[in-house]
């Protein structure tokens, strides 16, 4: 009997020792891939922000607070009369694995919405849109075929919504997960907004919630999105009319006045004439309401006629600072914060100079020219679940990498021990 109890405890103990070595060694790194039922939702917090109102542009009608502003009444406002200085903006995002999806790649489907927080729906949205993208499930990058599509619905400014289809494309760069094991390193980021990739750097390593944390950061701008969306939508070959009128919402064409511009600043205006113009504008001089009413309709006519200045096309364009926060071991985005500027400008140059630090901030103090700003940040029960998320991966690859093992090690050894000692001890009872 004691002989079937050695075999047993020597065959047990070296295949506990097989397990302990395995493990970690050959399982752990089998099961570092996207998970086939993943499943995510990011929420930012409520955020002031700046946008200018395509309803409003599209009605001609002011925001409010505005309406009684002297560049406002008439018939020939200014861009800035239809830009909300601050309005409460969120975002949220859900991530779904979808088909097709196997052992080696998932499909995420991830349905965003972007809207003003204090309007009621469906009024209330700035944009949505549904982001389908095929992952190696081991890399988290993109495959390389054309399997991810991009669909965006944004209000327009001649007052329908806008849809833009981008057609199958091939993406690169990483955008909803990081790889398991992140390196101190710069990755490949894929913006869906500017529909292109660019690096986003490894900055310093933190703690957070007790968790290590690598922190990534990424400036873009200013960029003209035009040339980006025009050519992702060329990507079948052809512009549908809803493609036009999504690239025409990149591109905006108005007399110089409306935008703010002065003759100085528009070759071949007259300055004499545009003199016109400014006072079409001027508030009505104090007096009763009859008297205000009759100014201010002197003034729409005088307006319609005045000299406004050439057209000026103008451009929009995009800059973003990105910070991102990754837990390195499970790759997972534990907290996200983007500082999104969108503002129309004529060309590169003047883009440029837009940017620079002091015009920017007297630009966002009073705003004549954003389409959009946005400093959007995850708020704490999106920052919470991400962890949770991070630390229950942490958990699985512990007792996979590490508890079992060495359980299965310790106790793998014993019962060798176990086994030889009953070997031995069989041996010299029958001796």
């Amino acid at each position: 009997m004691k002989k079937v109890f050695s075999h047993l405890a020597i065959i047990l103990g070296a295949a506990l020792l097989v397990i302990a070595l395995a493990l970690p060694t050959y399982v752990l790194p089998k099961g570092k891939v996207i998970p086939k039922d993943i499943e995510s939702a990011t929420v930012t917090k409520v955020t002031p922000g700046i946008l200018t109102d395509a309803g409003a542009l599209a009605a001609d009608k002011p925001v409010a607070g505005k309406e009684s502003l002297p560049e406002c009444r008439g018939e020939n406002k200014v861009v800035s009369c239809f830009i909300w200085p601050e309005t409460n903006i969120q975002s949220q995002r859900f991530v779904m694995a979808q088909d097709p999806t196997d052992d080696d790649v998932v499909t995420l489907e991830a349905g965003g919405t972007v809207y003003q927080a204090d309007l009621p729906e469906p009024e209330n949205l700035l944009s949505a849109e549904i982001d389908r993208v095929t992952l190696d499930r081991k890399t988290a990058m993109p495959v390389d075929k054309p399997t991810s599509s991009l669909n965006i619905t944004a209000p327009g400014v001649e007052g329908s919504n806008v849809q833009e289809d981008v057609p199958q494309f091939t993406r690169t760069g990483l955008q909803f997960q990081f790889p398991f094991n992140t390196e101190k390193k710069a990755y490949p980021y894929f913006d869906h907004r500017l529909m292109e990739t660019n690096d986003i750097d490894f900055v310093d390593q933190e703690k957070i919630d007790g968790e290590t944390v690598y922190r990534f950061e990424q400036e873009i701008g200013p960029s003209e999105m035009y040339p980006n969306v025009e050519a992702m939508l060329k990507g079948d070959g052809e512009l549908s009319a809803a493609d036009r009128q999504s690239l025409g919402s990149l591109k905006l064409s108005f007399p110089a006045a409306k935008w703010g511009l002065t003759p100085d600043e528009v070759e071949g205006w007259d300055a004499e004439d545009a003199g016109d113009a400014g006072e079409a504008g001027d508030a009505p001089a104090a007096g009763n309401d009859d008297e205000a009413n009759t100014d201010a309709e002197a003034d729409a006519e005088a307006g319609s006629d005045a000299d406004l200045g050439p057209d000026v096309e103008m451009s929009r364009y995009y800059t973003v600072h990105r910070v991102l926060r990754v837990q390195p071991d499970t790759g997972v985005i534990v907290h996200g914060a983007e500082e999104v500027w969108m503002f129309y400008a004529r060309d590169d140059e003047e883009a440029a100079e837009m940017a620079k630090p002091e015009n920017r901030e007297r630009e966002l103090a009073n705003p004549t020219r954003t389409a959009l700003y946005y400093p959007g940040e995850f708020n704490d029960e999106t920052h919470d679940s991400q962890m949770a998320r991070a630390k229950d991966g942490l958990k699985s690859m512990d007792l996979i990498g590490t508890y079992i093992p060495w359980a299965a090690g310790i106790i793998g050894v014993i019962l060798l021990v176990i086994g030889f000692l009953l070997s031995r001890s069989a041996g010299r009872h029958r001796g």
